[in-house]
């Protein structure tokens, strides 16, 4: 749009006054209603149609425009219409768009507009599946036993995996029930816990699925249940924290944590899903051997007063 910006930044613009007095009388207002909608006085808006005011502040000319009900260009003169070249100004897009103002030249365009259209969506999905950046999932799954003996140790798994597989950089967090003690951990935490620490830190790389695995003892009475939460949260997503799901808490009760339907035996499953779900329990101090005992034996029975797994002959 061909505009004269004065000093003191006014801008003007010219209207076609013929074209405004027209507009209003075919509207059946009256130059008092068009002067108190346009904020300016009767003998402005005769001085606009009468064309003796052939430039006037833009600002004015939308609000006239608005109140004609018609577009900016519709009030224009001829020539700013040909230099605006179908313009819309983007302080009165409300309006209806502008109609019937068009260029020859653009009549060409129209002859590569599906040529254009097919480049622009090829060069799209080539953005999509080569450029665009591979998106991954990080998630930690908790794995506990159902029940565990009162002060005895027990094994607690964590398997995280990022999907697709690629090196990650992630922070686990891992809070311990109220009475619980840490006995062994691997991998090592970043920050030893304190005395009176329940929540255990890591802070790892990893290329592939991993776990992490760490023992403790709970000190309660059969029936007492405890529960236990954690989160997780990656370098590129920092304070967007994913819960661990999985097992969420275990009952003391008296039977061993390997006895798992509680029947006081183990068996072939039982002992396969020890070393299938527990696997790393060499690391943690859990006793292996008391465990083969169990599974060879003809059962055990729990001795409160000794705090000791008695094996049935």
């Amino acid at each position: 749009m061909t505009e004269e910006t004065l000093p003191g930044g006014m801008v003007m613009v010219k209207i076609d006054g013929s074209k405004v007095k027209r507009l209003r009388e075919q509207k059946g207002l009256t130059q008092l209603y068009v002067a108190t909608a346009v904020q300016v006085t009767t003998d402005t808006i005769s001085r606009w149609e009468n064309k003796r005011y052939p430039s006037v502040k833009k600002e004015n000319c939308i609000k006239l425009a608005e109140t004609l009900g018609v577009t900016l260009e519709d009030i224009l003169e001829q020539q700013e219409i040909s230099n605006t070249a179908a313009e819309i100004d983007i302080n009165n897009e409300s309006h209806e768009e502008i109609k019937g103002v068009s260029h020859p030249q653009h009549k060409s365009w129209l002859i590569y507009a599906p040529v254009l259209a097919v480049l622009v969506m090829a060069a799209i999905g080539g953005w999509f599946f080569f450029l665009k950046p591979e998106t991954s999932t990080i998630s930690a799954h908790r794995i506990l036993p159902r029940h565990c003996l009162p002060g005895q140790p027990f094994p607690v798994v964590i398997e995280v995996k990022n999907t697709p597989e690629k090196a990650v950089t992630l922070i686990l967090r891992e809070m311990l029930p109220s009475g619980a003690v840490l006995k062994k951990v691997s991998p090592a935490l970043s920050t030893p816990p304190q005395a009176k620490d329940r929540e255990l830190k890591w802070l790892e790389k990893i290329e592939a699925p991993t776990r992490f695995v760490y023992s403790i003892t709970l000190k309660g009475k059969p029936g007492d249940v405890f529960k236990f939460a954690g989160n997780i949260a990656v370098s590129r997503d920092s304070e967007n924290l994913r819960p661990v799901t999985g097992s969420d808490s275990i009952e003391i009760n008296t039977f061993h944590w390997a006895d798992s339907d509680g029947d006081n035996t183990l068996s072939d499953k039982e002992m396969l899903a020890v070393h299938d779900r527990f696997n790393t329990t060499d690391k943690l101090g859990i006793d292996l051997e008391l465990i083969e005992k169990i599974w060879l034996g003809s059962g055990y029975r729990w001795n409160a007063k000794n705090s000791t797994c008695e094996i049935l002959p």
